[in-house]
């Protein structure tokens, strides 16, 4: 199979893995360039086209775990991904709660989706690798789990602690969730046109996300809101630059 069409075919879909793996365009375009260089160099080793798009996956995530030990990005403890793995054992349903649509104008996207991608940052970075690439993604828990090296249990406690933290976020913060919260994405744009500075004034203002800090309790609209805006993030695409540079290596 001629590789200039494996990457046609797949960057788009690796360029999104990526992405909600380090929840930065530029780190996700470095990201997808190295997994395709990666298996050009190894090109040989395809026995099956079926398999080429899990086989990029796996690439990809080995150079995220390169980039995280090179970044010096902190992992869990090994006593949270006990606490994680329990939670997991009394937690009868890990799947997403029954989605509620939330309308979002659509020049209004591009901002909800930063923030959104944003806050999914404050997890802690197995939190944020388990729920991006389940409830965002839509990829198979249970290779999920694998991917991370845990446990089913401990994948449906990362999930539970990530959606709760998310969701005790928005539930008070979030104007799309419930209109009588003070955060507007169209004030939110008017601002940013007057200051240009919001954008380190947001960074400043939370590090970490923890429910358990608000006494936050499961709210089922709320967590039915929330997933229907992650699970309904647009495809994102990489720079045409950044396409035209990366075809040429491979023609």
């Amino acid at each position: 199979m001629n590789f200039e069409d494996i990457f046609k075919e797949n960057y788009l879909y690796i360029y999104n893995f990526a992405l909600k793996l380090s929840c930065h365009p530029d780190n996700a375009e470095d990201l997808t360039q190295q997994t395709f260089l990666t298996a050009f160099e190894k090109k040989n080793q395809i026995r099956d086209a079926k398999a080429i798009k899990k086989w990029l996956t796996s690439i990809c995530y080995r150079h995220f775990l390169m980039f995280l030990r090179k970044s010096g990005a902190a992992e869990e403890s090994s006593i949270e991904l006990e606490e994680a793995e329990s939670a997991g054992k009394i937690i009868a349903q890990s799947l997403p709660q029954a989605e509620e649509e939330v309308i979002v104008a659509d020049e209004l996207k591009n901002l909800q989706n930063g923030c959104f991608m944003a806050m999914v940052r404050k997890l802690t970075l197995k939190q944020r690798i388990a729920f991006s690439l389940v409830d965002m993604f839509g990829m198979n828990a249970d290779y999920v789990a694998e991917l991370l090296e845990v446990s089913p249990n401990t994948l449906k406690g990362l999930l539970f602690r990530a959606r709760m933290n998310l969701d005790s976020f928005f539930a008070d913060h979030c104007n799309l969730i419930d209109a009588k919260n003070p955060c507007n994405c169209t004030a939110w744009i008017n601002f940013r046109e007057s200051h240009e500075k919001n954008k380190s004034l947001i960074k400043k203002t939370i590090s970490r996300l923890d429910y358990k800090e608000k006494d936050y309790r499961f709210d089922g609209e709320v967590r039915a809101k929330v997933n229907y805006l992650y699970s309904h993030m647009p495809e994102a695409k990489p720079s045409e630059t950044w396409f035209l540079k990366v075809i040429e290596i491979f023609k």
